[in-house]
């Protein structure tokens, strides 16, 4: 597992390097392909206007009728005016022979309509926007749901005339909404939804729906007073709806209006948009394809051998044991090869050394054991020696004395042999020594050891030799003062308390026997000396306590670990 240092693994940090050396790249392919995708909105922009013109072609051609008509009459209104007659027949003949318009009429600065293509008398005076309409003088095309003549909806195209180069009025030619021509179904299945005519004063004229479709189908936030009619034009924006469209505006020569479709994004041309996939798709799959790559790559030329020899290692570690079967492996590069020789070669002249290094170990070993035994076997015959000169000694104090180095002899030979039997890498069970003294000690002071209560409670304390031998030779001497003090077992109680614990590194002996009558035995203190001098060697303190019927010896010291001694080169 990677853990809290995920970023320092191996395909963490490829990522990152790959990431980094693609960002050029990537940048490239978004602002080429940003390129190409706003290419092709341009080209489906043109396109679409080019729809755009083929589906208002009708208008554009009604309405240049509708203007063509009104400029000839205006050539005419000085003799129309003087022939009221003469006008309405013209007028009224027009209309008739062309179905697309319904009315037309010679409409005065004054409002009053007295020569038009109906045989009555009109009055425009009082129409919204009237003042201004005649204030500008310039061609018009406006828009009534309900037409004064007619009564139809109709847009109405509007062409000044002048009399002796005074401004007279116009011309108004009135083209019902119902002679616009319909939709063809190839272009709503190429995804228009809405073909309008408007002014320069952002008035609806025509729509090919209704008007209130046409309403809901126009730019939000976009006026229609605020868009050219005198140029081609095309842009995205939802509509009032909220819906994405495509907006063509195409203008209508010689007339102050234009045309505009509206077309269903990613429908028809705009399917040109769709196939378009988005900029930063090529980038993001370029990375991954990368990484992918780089993954395959990394995990077959890589992570897999390296694996496979972190698993052999794991191995080694644990049970000393390779294995390889070139058979078996898969092909992987020089490099990694070369790294799994190198490792199986360390891994041999690993088990080669510490073959050599067990088997050095194990002769010094014997060796030390071997030491420790003969050791043994010279302080035991020392012991018998000593014992055959006690047997032949004539004097009690050569006997006692003699008795007594016997009994350091003794535990030092006792020591050997548990040096010889340890198995604990040279440390001593100084608890065993110590019971082993205790018991042969208690011995000496009685034939019947039930005359003797013996109370003892040893733990094994584990030391090494530097402090198991001073610590038996101190518990032989404490043993063998208490042997001469603490009275006759014949004559009264006698007891003896020996305890040896161990917290920690921090070890505790303490020996009390009851006090008796003395033997009458000089003593020459020279057990209390050997005592304070193997309490110094085990780093430890020595305290006495005496009192009427007992006399008890502390000693505290700390276990200590091996310290060798420095060579002497």
């Amino acid at each position: 597992m990677i853990g809290g240092d995920w970023h320092k693994s191996l395909r963490v940090q490829l990522i990152g390097l790959l990431t980094v050396a693609l960002f050029p790249l990537g940048s490239i392919a978004l602002f080429q392909t940003n390129r190409v995708a706003v290419e092709a909105d341009r080209t489906a922009g043109l396109a679409l206007l080019g729809m755009t013109e083929r589906a208002a072609r009708a208008e554009q051609l009604l309405i240049e009728r509708a203007v063509g008509a009104a400029s000839l009459f205006a050539s005419q209104v000085p003799e129309f005016l003087a022939n009221p007659d003469a006008c309405f027949s013209s007028l009224s003949r027009f209309i008739d022979d062309r179905d697309e318009f319904s009315f037309i009429g010679i409409l005065p600065t004054t409002g009053i309509v007295t020569c038009s293509s109906v045989r009555q008398t009109l009055d425009f005076s009082g129409f919204p926007g009237f003042d201004d309409v005649m204030a500008r003088q310039e061609r018009t095309i406006d828009v009534n749901t309900n037409g004064t003549a007619s009564g139809d909806s109709v847009f109405i195209v509007s062409e000044p005339y002048w009399v002796d180069g005074q401004f007279g009025g116009f011309i108004s030619v009135s083209v019902p909404h119902d002679e616009l021509p319909a939709t063809t179904g190839g272009m709503a299945d190429m995804g228009l939804k809405e073909l309008m005519t408007f002014n320069t004063d952002g008035e609806i004229l025509t729509a090919r729906g209704s008007f209130q479709n046409a309403t809901n189908e126009l730019p939000d936030g976009v006026l229609l007073a605020g868009l050219s009619t005198d140029q081609r034009n095309t842009f995205r924006s939802k509509n009032r709806q909220g819906v994405e469209r495509r907006y063509s505006i195409v203008a209508i020569e010689g007339s102050p209006a234009a045309v505009m479709a509206v077309w269903q994004v990613n429908d028809g041309f705009q399917g040109l948009r769709a196939s378009i996939v988005t900029p930063v798709l090529f980038p993001m799959l370029m990375w991954f394809a990368s990484i992918a790559v780089a993954m395959l790559a990394m995990n077959t030329l890589v992570l897999r051998h390296l694996r496979r020899i972190g698993r052999n290692m794991d191995r080694f570690a644990d049970n000393r044991v390779t294995e390889r079967d070139d058979r078996k492996r898969p092909p992987a590069p020089k490099e990694i090869e070369a790294l799994e020789d190198n490792f199986e070669r360390m891994s041999q002249d690993i088990l080669r050394d510490e073959a050599q290094v067990e088997n050095s170990l194990r002769e010094k070993s014997v060796l030390v054991k071997e030491i420790h035994h003969r050791v043994k076997n010279n302080l035991q015959l020392v012991s018998s020696i000593m014992n055959m000169q006690i047997r032949s000694a004539k004097h009690n104090e050569t006997k006692r004395v003699l008795r007594l180095v016997q009994d350091r002899v003794l535990s030092l030979a006792t020591i050997h042999r548990d040096l010889y039997q340890s198995q604990e890498g040279g440390r001593v069970n100084a608890g065993a020594l110590v019971s082993e003294i205790v018991e042969k000690s208690a011995e000496l002071i009685d034939s019947k050891p039930e005359n003797v209560d013996l109370q003892t409670h040893i733990s094994p304390v584990m030391l090494y030799p530097d402090q198991a031998v001073p610590l038996s030779l101190l518990v032989a001497e404490a043993m063998t003062n208490a042997a001469k003090n603490v009275g006759d077992p014949a004559k009264g109680a006698v007891s003896i308390s020996v305890t040896l614990t161990q917290t920690d590194q921090h070890c505790d002996l303490v020996i009390s026997n009851s006090i008796g009558t003395p033997t009458g035995e000089e003593s020459t203190g020279m057990g209390t000396q050997l005592m304070n001098a193997f309490a110094m060697q085990l780093g430890g303190l020595v305290t006495r306590d005496q009192s009427d019927d007992q006399y008890t010896l502390r000693l505290s010291f700390d276990a200590l670990e091996f310290d060798a001694e420095a060579k002497d080169y």
